[in-house]
């Protein structure tokens, strides 16, 4: 019986021991740091076409389980990206590229970066790209018409409106590879001006320079190529519906004077 309760004994001094050898090493073991997450860069404005770009580059102590990339749209997934919304990385650095789309006019894009380790603790970061709007995206996604031509032919004339009637229904449209087309309306080859001449010496191609300041019209004569006429129109500013301009027009062969004329463009459903 003493023999029993001697083997009993040791086991529950064995027991006893392991428990506190495995608690001391518990106790000597470093926490693990959560996993960082850094960004070449954290911010992008631009305009549609332009390419935001940034590298992600994972710190993970713990050991790296996976990096998982989600788009928003503002506040919401987008779930057209990757997996639901979400792409995942085994990698610890990772190269973004985005194209900016209209999608990004009415909301801001963020990519949120989050890496997590293999105990489970995760670290974060966010990329935001801001879109700009842009007057090409303008020029190709509406047609255009002249809203208003403000000019004058004297110095000592103020500047008054001076858009003919057989302006006001010319529609301008702008094509991707640089053409264009006007449609002169119901009004056409009447008036006077240069109305009476409509499409004679047509619109035909258009370009806007890397800034955006400055829109210039080819205007090519239907009988003989070699008559180009170029025009060219300082934006001076634009939004979502209108881009105002300025153009510099010499009218001294009619007695009048050199005057920088301002065109108000309206924009209308393609």
């Amino acid at each position: 019986m003493r023999y029993k309760n001697l083997i009993l004994f040791l086991a529950v001094g064995l027991m006893a021991a392991g428990t506190l050898l495995v608690s001391s090493c518990n106790e000597d073991e470093e926490p693990v740091a959560a996993p960082t997450v850094s960004l070449s860069e954290s911010t992008f404005t631009g305009k549609i076409g332009d390419v935001a770009t940034t590298t992600a580059t994972v710190t993970a102590v713990g050991g790296l389980k996976t990096l998982r990339v989600t788009k928003y749209l503002g506040t919401e997934i987008d779930p057209s990206y990757g997996t639901n919304g979400t792409m995942e990385v085994s990698s610890s650095t990772f190269t973004l590229e985005y194209t900016l789309t209209d999608e990004g006019l009415e909301t801001p894009i963020r990519f949120n970066f989050e890496a997590e380790d293999e105990k489970g603790q995760t670290g974060d970061a966010d990329f935001i790209i801001t879109t700009e709007l842009s007057v090409k995206y303008l020029l190709l996604n509406f047609d255009w018409q002249w809203d208003s031509k403000l000019g004058k032919c004297l110095d000592s004339e103020p500047e008054t409106e001076q858009i003919l009637e057989c302006e006001e229904d010319n529609i301008y449209s702008f094509n991707e590879d640089g053409t264009m087309s006007i449609d002169y309306g119901a009004i056409t080859g009447m008036g006077g001006g240069t109305c009476d001449f409509d499409g004679i010496r047509p619109a035909t191609d258009w370009e806007l320079n890397d800034d955006e300041t400055e829109l210039t019209i080819t205007n090519t004569n239907v009988f003989d190529p070699n008559d180009v006429q170029i025009e060219v129109y300082r934006i001076t500013s634009f939004d979502a519906m209108e881009i105002n301009s300025e153009q510099t027009i010499d009218l001294t062969a009619f007695g009048c004077v050199v005057w920088d004329w301002k065109f108000t463009w309206r924009a209308v459903p393609k």
